[in-house]
């Protein structure tokens, strides 16, 4: 992978480079000095590189959102990731507004933010482009010497750890027996670099409170949870039916796809009687159990109702692009009614076999979400429009009133 970086610090990019080195040991940065050699003109040769990360302000009196917009026309642009000094609701519209794939406040550079926006930046690029971002996703992040954690480095009481089967911006995922009986299970386990971070600690061990207040058929169970010196983690049911997405790739019928949202309408309702907003739908969060019967997981991004604060900074986006409601995309409350709107990105994409939006990035996705026209599905799909529309509705008041009244729409 390749990596453009254009800022006039030789400071600031001698520590973009440094952070990247920890997480992306093989990729090639390459740094360009906007004040030595001007902005790259039309004659640049951008298929070169597979990411640009370009300062807010890439030179004095120079604005990085204005220069993206004029570096749109220019023939191969890679996607774009802006590095900003703040974030917030401002920050995001202009990126989306520019055709930015996301922002990165300064100060998360060293975090998994940064290369969580590269991969998720690349995903939406071209196809050759997005090669290079599923390669990303089947190799290992190398942690830093200092705190590299392998399986066989892992130890979790009570618990034999069998293989890693998945990572995200905070945590891993291993399938795990419990020594008691042989019960296979998840582990899902915070990045020891994080762990010593008491906001992101709290964030993940709130999860396992989330699910455990809950507690429903619906939603996935959970069983144990613990906290040693160099690890939090939570131990969870294993799905071996898989997830909504696979189910998706293999083509559902719209009898099927009726019946899934059926369950999800119902698991949300009991969701958000619980007082809580998922925040983070998508098919690859929809598991099956053998009985065919659906749950809901992945809470890690989940808002108590009540609650009067937040560890989710207002105006900053963190979910799935491709299922998010207009409201995250600009950074205002996603409610009960928001989670709606990512469900009825799912019914779509059952139905369609392809989300409602496209986009070659994740802010022109956003822009979809929150000004694009709801899709019409195919002709013979037809009698299931009117769910698709309430479900997409760009203001939340439009859309069904509840996961409950949802459910009666379709069962009644």
């Amino acid at each position: 992978m390749r990596i453009l970086l254009i800022d006039d610090s030789d400071v600031f990019r001698l520590r973009v480079r440094q952070a990247l080195r920890g997480w992306l040991p093989d990729a090639d940065v390459d740094s360009w000095d906007p004040v030595a050699y001007g902005k790259p003109g039309p004659g640049f040769d951008w298929g070169r590189y597979d990411v640009l990360l370009l300062d807010e302000v890439p030179a004095p009196d120079a604005d990085g959102f204005a220069w993206l917009r004029e570096l749109r026309d220019h023939p191969g642009l890679p996607p774009t990731v802006i590095l900003a000094e703040s974030g917030g609701e401002q920050v995001a519209v202009r990126a989306i507004k520019a055709g930015a794939a996301d922002f990165v406040r300064k100060s998360e550079l060293e975090g998994p933010r940064l290369v969580g926006a590269i991969r998720e930046a690349i995903l939406e690029g071209s196809p050759p482009r997005r090669e290079v971002a599923n390669l990303m996703l089947t190799q290992p992040i190398v942690l830093p010497p200092t705190a590299r954690a392998d399986e066989q480095d892992l130890e979790v009481p009570g618990y034999r750890v069998l293989r890693e089967i998945g990572r995200g911006g905070m945590s891993k995922v291993y399938l795990a027996s419990r020594d008691e009986d042989g019960l296979q299970v998840v582990l899902k386990v915070l990045d020891p670099r994080l762990h010593a971070d008491p906001q992101f600690r709290e964030r993940f061990l709130r999860e396992y409170r989330i699910i455990q207040r809950i507690r429903n058929e619906h939603v996935v169970a959970i069983f144990d949870q613990g906290v040693t010196n160099q690890h939090a983690w939570f131990a969870m049911e294993y799905f071996p039916g898989g997830d909504l997405k696979a189910r998706i790739c293999e083509g559902l019928s719209s009898m099927g796809a009726l019946k899934v949202l059926v369950q999800i309408a119902a698991a949300l309702d009991v969701v958000h009687s619980a007082g809580i907003a998922h925040r983070d739908l998508k098919p690859q969060n929809i598991m099956f159990r053998e009985n065919h019967r659906i749950a809901i997981l992945d809470f890690g991004l989940a808002r108590e109702l009540d609650a009067t604060s937040t560890l989710t900074q207002r105006g900053m986006v963190y979910a799935t692009p491709l299922y998010m409601s207009p409201e995250q995309c600009l950074g205002h409350t996603h409610g009960p009614r928001g989670d709606l709107y990512s469900v009825g990105a799912i019914f779509y994409e059952m139905l369609a076999g392809a989300p409602p939006f496209a986009g070659e990035n994740a802010a022109a996705l956003a822009y979809q979400h929150v000004h694009g026209d709801i899709p019409r599905l195919p002709a013979r799909l037809a009698g299931y429009q009117s769910i698709v529309d309430r479900l997409l509705a760009k203001r939340p008041e439009d859309r069904f009133p509840s996961a409950r009244e949802l459910f009666a729409y379709i069962a009644h």
